[in-house]
């Protein structure tokens, strides 16, 4: 495991979907889809903490080193992405 945690954002064709692209495995599996928080209770824990405990993420799609991430439209970005950011480095570091 890395000593730090990457993160890269990049951005979609719709406004409210974000990749965000890490230096950290988050699934050996294919792509893992959750269309709402209830779909990620029996879900991998990475989801479940993104989910549980990032404030605006409505959906979200997770393969190896990729996030995407659908948001509420009422809430910012800005605030998102450091939120996700800080949640991954919690949970890796």
């Amino acid at each position: 495991m890395s000593e730090y945690v990457t993160v890269e954002t990049r951005p979609t064709d719709d406004p409210n979907a974000l990749e965000i692209v890490t230096n950290q495995t988050l699934t050996d599996a294919g792509a893992e889809v959750y269309n709402s928080p209830e779909e990620a209770d029996q879900g991998s824990p990475i989801a479940q903490m993104l989910f549980y405990g990032v404030e605006g993420i409505a959906a979200l799609t997770i393969t190896h080193h990729t996030l995407t991430i659908t948001r509420r439209p009422d809430v910012p970005w800005e605030s998102l992405v450091d939120d996700v950011r800080d949640a991954l480095r919690d949970f890796f570091l």
